[in-house]
């Protein structure tokens, strides 16, 4: 089972909310992520956008860690 199609983020794989604006400190990749399929997806799609963002989301969750806000 899974989630197909959760939260939304930006291409920092930030959390936005519903008017857009990014959730301090919290971050999503993989099949949490909604919006990048609809009805079905290519198989093999889920891994390689899980790998892509979850990349983009940990190293922003590191920066934003980092930075002490």
């Amino acid at each position: 089972s899974f989630t197909f199609g959760g939260v939304k983020i930006d291409t920092r794989g930030r959390v936005v909310t519903n008017s857009q604006e990014p959730i301090p400190g919290l971050y999503a990749a993989g099949e949490m992520v909604g919006g990048l399929f609809y009805h079905n997806y290519p198989g093999g799609s889920g891994l390689m956008a899980g790998a892509v963002f979850g990349k983009i989301a940990g190293g922003e969750a590191a920066r934003y860690a980092l930075s002490g806000e």
